[in-house]
This record gives structure tokens, C-alpha cells and sequence, in this order.
């Protein structure tokens, strides 16, 4: 297999290895970021992950790496984001 489940989605170690972090930060970013990344779950319990949640994880990882912004600036950078595009979408 390709390092897609059968849907398409991507598992947690293939998100790692193409973003370059532990399953243990993104799980750490998951719990700090619950309204910005939702993997899908398999009936097991499993994440996976569909390319719009990856571009997000890849945001993130900008945002916190190159940026050098804290958790909290990051929180409030995606907060301000996602309300800006619910604005857009009225």
C-alpha cells in the first residue's frame, strides 16, 4: 500500500514522515488545536487524515517553527483566521 488507507486518507505515521514530526507532537497539537485540526476516525479509534487537515498540520508547523509564534499566538493567529473566513462565508 501507499501509505493511504483504503479511502484515501492518510495514517498517522505517513502525515509524520511527510511533515516531519512525531505522532506524539501531533497528537500534542491536536489536544492544543481541537477546533482547527478533526482527523477522521476509523470505527477502531484510528486517525486519519484528508489533505485540507494536512495543510493545516503544515500551517501549523509554519506558524510554530518558522514564525516562531508560541502555542498561544498560534491559537489566536487560527482563531482569528477561522472567524475571518465565517465572516467571508455569510
Amino acid at each position: 500500500m501507499d501509505g493511504k488507507h483504503e479511502n484515501g486518507l492518510l495514517k498517522v505515521k505517513d502525515v509524520c514522515a511527510l511533515v516531519g514530526i512525531t505522532p506524539h507532537t501531533l497528537r500534542y497539537w491536536e489536544k492544543e488545536f481541537p477546533e482547527y485540526l478533526q482527523p477522521h476516525r476509523t470505527a477502531g479509534g484510528h486517525r486519519l487524515y484528508d489533505d485540507h487537515q494536512l495543510r493545516r498540520i503544515l500551517e501549523i508547523k509554519y506558524l510554530l517553527k518558522d514564525r516562531f509564534l508560541s502555542i498561544k499566538g498560534t491559537k489566536l493567529y487560527l482563531r482569528e483566521k477561522l472567524q475571518g473566513s465565517a465572516l467571508h462565508a455569510e
